[in-house]
């Protein structure tokens, strides 16, 4: 004899949910199962098989159950159409945002991998550099602790996003204000630069010139100790410094909570001597 009512145990095995997703469907108003009479247990017909083979679809092709019942009580061909149009186009947007965040995840990753890199050029470097574009956060002093609180404050002023893990925080020096005592150089200005600029909204960027070059890892109090040595090389080379220094901080704070993992440049501008800058 064919079967054509179905207890609700039934139902959950048939398609492999709990007995409280069924009754969080009648409860919604998606099911409308029959009570028996002789034990008042609900009694499921080939029409609620039906309806939960819907439901279960269109839920796993993103649909609300508000959805599932609005579509329940306007079936037409027309509805249908409509429906899975605008859900097609709220996929796409989801695709969209899930697009830029892969590029986005896949950049970090490639900056802090290059940062990596960098870590095997510890000897001194004369590199000729192009134009650089940069973000710059302040145009003056700040202490270090307060950074981030001025990215904000740009991110808020320009209305835009600021990437900082993977970014390289930049800080201008300042070697003729600065305290002879603090293991650190006073900053004349900080920046964000990135050496893949080309998806940034850069405001101000670094000449484009002769830079001496140094890297190096752990505690950026390494910054005052080896900043000599540019000078030195410079004098031995026949260079000569025209203009501030610059600390590059290409993996910090923000990439790593352990110092000696810090992958930081160093870079002097020089021009040859004699040379017009």
């Amino acid at each position: 004899m064919k079967k054509d009512f179905f207890k609700i145990g039934e139902i959950t095995k048939l398609f492999g949910i709990g007995p409280d997703s069924i009754r969080y469907y009648e409860k919604k108003g998606l099911l409308h199962p029959k009570r028996m009479e002789e034990n008042n247990y609900r009694s499921y017909n080939l029409e609620d098989i039906r309806e939960i083979l819907m439901i279960r679809e269109l839920l796993s092709l993103g649909f609300s159950v508000n959805d599932c019942k609005e579509f329940q009580q306007d079936k037409t061909l027309d509805r249908t159409l409509r429906m899975f149009i605008v859900e097609l186009e709220m996929v796409q947007e989801k695709m969209d945002e899930l697009e830029k965040m892969r590029q986005s995840i896949e950049t970090k990753l490639r900056r802090i991998q290059n940062a990596g890199e960098l870590k095997k050029r510890t000897e001194i470097h004369l590199l000729e550099l192009k134009e650089r574009p940069c973000m710059m956060i302040s145009s003056k002093n700040i202490p270090d602790n307060r950074v981030s609180l001025h990215a904000a404050k740009y991110c808020h002023k320009n209305k835009t996003e600021l990437n900082t893990i993977g970014a390289c925080d930049c800080y201008t020096l300042d070697l003729e204000n600065s305290n002879p005592e603090s293991p650190y150089y006073r900053t004349h200005n900080v920046f964000l630069y990135y050496s893949d600029s080309a998806d940034e909204k850069c405001d101000w960027s670094l000449p484009a010139g002769l830079y001496l070059s140094r890297v190096y890892e752990g505690s950026p109090v390494q910054t005052k100790l080896l900043m000599p040595s540019l000078f030195e090389y410079a004098k031995e080379h026949g260079l000569e410094p025209c203009g501030m220094p610059i600390e590059f901080c290409y993996i910090d704070g923000f990439e790593t909570g352990c110092e000696e993992e810090y992958v930081i440049e160093i870079q002097l501008p020089v021009k040859r001597t004699g040379e017009k800058k």
